[in-house]
């Protein structure tokens, strides 16, 4: 009797997930045209559509969709400076666990809506302040999946690295950085979808680029069809972006499954 718990083969995912993405804009599709919403404020996908081309090849939203990666780019990379560190210093050191434990549910409890008019003041409008709290977004998945994952290895494995010769950089380059690859994966994957969240409201609030700055824009003079085909660039550009670090991740960790 086949496995009902098995994960679909690659090819058949990518199939269901369009088919799944295609059935939602079918039935949005289908609640415009029928009268069951207002088409003036919730256009059919397909006018989203035909609206899209233009707005990317000669409209502002290329040159948006590009000032919100960068911004995301920085925040993950000097995330990454903080997070990657103090994940390794807490492994290595326990006390330093409980040192800073409660710090870090303090952060994780703030919502980053709430300190994004102290970002602002601090950093001014701009790139600088949605740099800022997309930092203090995405560090926390990063540092808190990838403490898990080297708190999973399987000491034996350093053991026997260990009884080889080999030193600390040895073990941990050799065998904590591939044993917890998969955790800091899917904390990598939880910090860029906080990092579009924190994108987005830091540019509509300050900023004078960027998709959320668009978005908030085009609602206010009334381009309605324009703001969802700027909302469907930010889920485009997230679902590109995450099942690239997904494919990664599989494509790391086959020696798992083998």
């Amino acid at each position: 009797m086949p496995d009902a718990t098995r994960t679909p083969a690659p090819g058949r995912q990518w199939l269901l997930g369009v088919l799944g993405v295609a059935m939602a804009g079918g039935c949005w599709e289908a609640a415009a045209r029928l009268g069951l919403v207002d088409s003036t404020y919730l256009p059919p996908p397909s006018a989203v559509f035909r609206a899209l081309p233009g707005l990317l090849i000669h409209g502002p939203l290329a040159g948006d969709l590009l000032a919100s990666l960068i911004a995301i780019t920085y925040g993950v990379v000097l995330a990454h400076l903080v997070s990657l560190p103090l994940a390794a210093a807490t492994f290595r050191f326990k006390w330093l666990r409980e040192f800073i434990s409660p710090l870090v549910e303090l952060v994780r409890g703030i919502a980053p809506l709430a300190l994004l008019p102290a970002f602002l003041l601090l950093f001014g409008i701009g790139r600088a302040s949605a740099v800022a709290i997309i930092v203090w977004c995405a560090w926390v998945p990063i540092f808190l999946n990838l403490l898990e994952g080297l708190d999973a290895v399987d000491p034996t494995l350093v053991r026997s690295a260990r009884a080889t010769g080999a030193g600390r950089l040895k073990v941990a380059t050799s065998v904590l950085v591939p044993a917890s690859m998969g955790h800091y994966l899917t904390g990598l994957r939880l910090a860029i979808g906080s990092a579009w969240l924190a994108v987005v409201a830091a540019e509509m609030l300050g900023s004078n680029s960027g998709l959320g700055f668009r978005i908030l824009e085009w609602s206010q003079v009334f381009r309605i069809t324009d703001m969802y085909a700027a909302i469907v660039v930010i889920g485009a550009a997230g679902l590109i972006m995450n099942s690239i670090v997904a494919a990664t991740q599989r494509r790391l960790l086959r020696w798992r499954s083998a």
